[in-house]
């Protein structure tokens, strides 16, 4: 595979952008092959809201199993959350609604156990009560999108409602100035890990408590997924462990390198670093699949027809 050689500003060479650690390489067949994915998955997006039948793309990795949107803002439960389980609140009520939100992540579940109404902080007291109620009838309490983790010997219900309360009772230390720093706060509780803090940061960026954050859409969380995709990007070993420091400086090139590649898209969906971060997941998760890595659970039903496709001509030649 070749390594991209573009020049951008005087921060570039001819042999990519310049960092701390030497010329940046970018393997450009990589990289045109996530801008492939981006594309291809908006256009399904696009197809399936617009109402068209099935199937939405010929590529049968797209289209056989879930993905993620371009934006998370457009995927289902993102939406249904904005709509329906936050409101017009207090910082500290939505950061509470946005733990809570992420943690359970099924919107049937948080609007059942509120009576159908949006968020607020006295309801909590009655929550856990509801989803313990829910869960003996038999219906779904949790999300399937993502693992919400337990602790070992106690309800899961009752883990995560003690997490969500531990939110609560910290909520004045816990909201900062800033993303970043309020996902560092987060990060502290014992339960609440680095992509749950994001999913949690990400939404409360998108309401009135985090209108206010200058990072809101420069700042992203590394996470396993997004430092495996930039990992591939950059030819190195997919495992290759990524600091946070790290992802911040490579997070920023690949968005300087890809947004004028889907220009239309980043202004239309008004892309943001934690879009761009999501990608990087998405972009593993296809090469886990095209390269036979390992399994993916996630299978979708999307159609039977397809082509081949050859997605990996060089944009950059």
């Amino acid at each position: 595979m070749r390594a991209l050689r573009l020049h951008f500003d005087e921060s570039f060479t001819e042999d990519g952008p310049v960092t701390k650690e030497g010329p940046a390489i970018w393997l450009d067949s990589e990289l045109c092959l996530l801008r492939y994915w981006i594309t291809e998955r908006e256009t399904i997006r696009i197809s399936k809201e617009g109402g068209l039948p099935k199937p939405w793309t010929a590529d049968t990795y797209l289209r056989d199993y879930r993905w993620c949107n371009v934006s998370r803002m457009d995927d289902r439960v993102s939406v249904e959350l904005m709509r329906d389980w936050y409101c017009d609140a207090d910082v500290k009520t939505q950061l509470i609604g946005a733990a809570l939100g992420r943690l359970i992540n099924w919107p049937a579940t948080l609007l059942d156990a509120t009576g159908g109404k949006p968020f607020t902080s006295n309801l909590l007291p009655a929550i856990r009560p509801a989803l313990h109620a829910r869960a003996a009838r038999g219906e779904k309490v949790f999300t399937g999108a993502y693992v919400i983790p337990g602790v070992p010997g106690r309800n899961k219900i009752d883990s995560v409602m003690d997490l969500v309360e531990r939110v609560a009772d910290a909520v004045t230390w816990l909201y900062r100035p800033t993303l970043r720093e309020t996902w560092s706060a987060l990060v502290t509780l014992d339960g609440l890990g680095s992509f749950l803090a994001g999913q949690i940061t990400a939404d409360v960026a998108q309401l009135a408590a985090g209108s206010l954050w200058s990072d809101r859409l420069s700042w992203a969380p590394v996470g396993p997924g997004s430092a495996r995709g930039i990992n591939r990007l950059r030819g190195r070993e997919k495992n290759r462990s990524v600091t946070q420091t790290q992802f911040d400086r490579e997070l920023a090139e690949y968005v300087e390198l890809m947004r004028p590649l889907i220009r239309d898209i980043h202004v239309d969906r008004r892309l943001g670093a934690q879009d761009y971060q999501g990608t990087l997941c998405e972009f593993d998760k296809y090469r886990r699949l095209q390269l036979q890595e390992g399994k993916v659970r996630a299978r979708y039903d999307g159609g039977s027809v397809s082509t081949d496709l050859s997605p990996q001509q060089n944009l950059f030649a």
